[in-house]
C-alpha cells in the first residue's frame, strides 16, 4: 500500500496531458562494467564485487546480437499511428584508455570512443553497425547520459594512492567495483557528476562539453535530453548542459543534488521547469527485471501505467541496459525480452489509443 500511494504522490504533482503517451528511456548503453566471465569470476573471488548486486552479476557492454534481439521485440508491435515501440538509449560516449592511463601512470585521465571499445570488445561484430540500422528503423533513439559512466578524478587518486583493490581491478580492465573509501557519498564511483572541489568540477564540465561534441559528431544530431549518471548533479550541471544545448532532463522522482560534498534529496515535478527554462520529465514507471527475477515486473509496470494515465501524465519506463545484454547471462536478457514482449502487448490492448513517443519528442510536446 505504501509504494502504491507514493506512485499516485509521484504522479499527482506537474503538467498534465490528455494524451497516453509512452517513453522507454534506457541508461548506461555504451560502457564497459563487467568485462566477462572469467574476470567477474576473478573480482568475485578478490571481494571487489558483490554477487548480491545484480549489476556486478548481470551488467556488461552490449553487443550487436543484443541489440538485434532488442529490436526484434520492438518490431512486433504497433500503436494507432503505426508507429512501433521506440527506446530512447542513453549513451555513454567514451571508456577509459586503459593502456594510456597506466602508460601515464595515472596521472591522467585518457578515453576511447564507445565505437572503439565495441571493436575491442566484439571484432567479429558490428555492434556500431547494429546500432545505426536501430536508429534507421527508429527502434532506438540515442540521447546523452555522459562522456564516461565514472567518477573519472576520484578513480585517478584512488589509483595514484596505491589503492589495491581498484589497482586489481584496473589490471583486468575494470573501474566498476565497491568502493571503501571515506568521504564517497555512494557505494561506487559510477556518478560522473558529483564532485568534491573546483578542479573536480572543472573536469566535470569539460567532460560533458567533450562528451556532447562526441555525440553530435557521433549521431549527426545534439542531444536534447540528457540523464544525470546515478542522478547526481545540480545547477552547475544544468547551466554546463543548457549552453550545449540540453533542453530537457530525463529525471527519478528524487535527484541526488550534491552541495558541498554531500547529497540533498529533491523530489522533481513532471514537465517543471528550472532557472534556465530546461525541463524536467520524471521516470513514473519501473522496469527493471534484472533486479529481481521473482518479481512480476509486467503487472507492476502495468499499475504504474494505470496510474500515470489516472492523473494525466506521460507514462515514462525505466529500463536500464542490464536488462538487455546476455554477455553474462544469456538467461536474464531473454527473460527481460519475454517479459517486454508481454508488456507491450498487454499495453496495446489495455490502452489502444496509446502513442509510442522518445524523450525528445516528449519535451517538444510540452513546449
Amino acid at each position: 500500500m505504501k509504494e502504491y500511494l507514493k506512485k499516485h504522490f509521484i504522479n499527482a504533482r506537474g503538467k498534465r496531458t490528455s494524451k497516453k503517451l509512452l517513453v522507454i528511456e534506457s541508461d548506461d548503453w555504451g560502457s564497459i562494467r563487467i568485462p566477462n566471465k572469467e574476470v567477474q569470476e576473478y573480482l568475485f573471488n578478490k571481494q571487489l564485487i558483490k554477487q548480491t548486486d545484480p549489476f556486478s552479476t548481470f551488467d556488461c557492454l552490449e553487443s550487436a546480437n543484443d541489440y538485434e534481439s532488442l529490436f526484434e521485440v520492438l518490431k512486433n508491435h504497433k500503436d494507432d499511428h503505426d508507429k512501433h515501440p521506440v527506446l530512447t538509449a542513453n549513451m555513454v560516449m567514451a571508456n577509459p584508455d586503459f593502456e594510456k592511463i597506466k602508460a601515464n601512470q595515472f596521472q591522467s585521465f585518457y578515453s576511447e570512443s564507445f565505437a572503439k571499445t565495441y571493436e575491442t570488445y566484439y571484432p567479429n561484430q558490428q555492434t556500431f553497425e547494429a546500432l545505426q540500422k536501430g536508429i534507421e528503423q527508429k527502434l532506438v533513439f540515442p540521447q546523452f547520459h555522459a562522456r564516461e559512466h565514472l567518477n573519472a578524478l576520484q578513480w585517478l587518486k584512488r589509483l595514484q594512492s596505491g589503492d589495491k583493490r581498484f589497482l586489481i581491478a584496473f589490471d583486468v580492465n575494470c573501474f566498476a567495483i565497491d568502493d571503501l573509501a571515506k568521504g564517497n557519498n555512494r557505494v561506487n564511483l559510477m556518478a560522473s557528476y558529483d564532485y568534491q572541489n573546483e578542479e573536480e568540477l572543472d573536469f566535470v564540465k569539460e567532460s560533458i562539453n567533450e562528451g556532447l561534441q562526441l555525440f553530435e559528431q557521433t549521431f549527426g544530431f545534439g542531444s536534447k535530453t540528457t540523464i544525470a549518471p546515478c542522478y547526481v548533479w545540480n545547477d552547475h550541471i544544468e547551466n554546463v548542459l543548457n549552453q550545449s544545448g540540453v533542453k530537457s532532463l530525463q529525471s527519478s522522482y528524487i535527484q541526488q543534488k550534491n552541495r558541498s560534498g554531500r547529497h540533498e534529496r529533491v523530489w522533481q515535478k513532471m514537465g517543471s521547469s528550472n532557472q534556465f527554462q530546461q525541463k524536467y520529465f520524471v521516470r513514473n514507471v519501473l522496469f527493471e527485471t534484472a533486479l529481481s527475477h521473482k518479481a512480476n515486473w509486467v503487472e507492476k509496470a502495468l499499475e504504474s501505467i494505470s496510474i500515470a494515465f489516472f492523473w494525466g501524465k506521460p507514462a515514462i519506463i525505466g529500463s536500464h541496459r542490464i536488462n538487455y545484454v546476455s554477455g553474462l547471462s544469456l538467461e536474464n536478457r531473454e527473460n527481460s525480452l519475454s517479459q517486454l514482449d508481454e508488456l507491450l502487448k498487454r499495453v496495446i490492448i489495455k490502452w489502444p489509443d496509446i502513442k509510442f513517443i522518445n524523450s525528445k519528442q516528449l519535451f517538444d510536446m510540452y513546449s
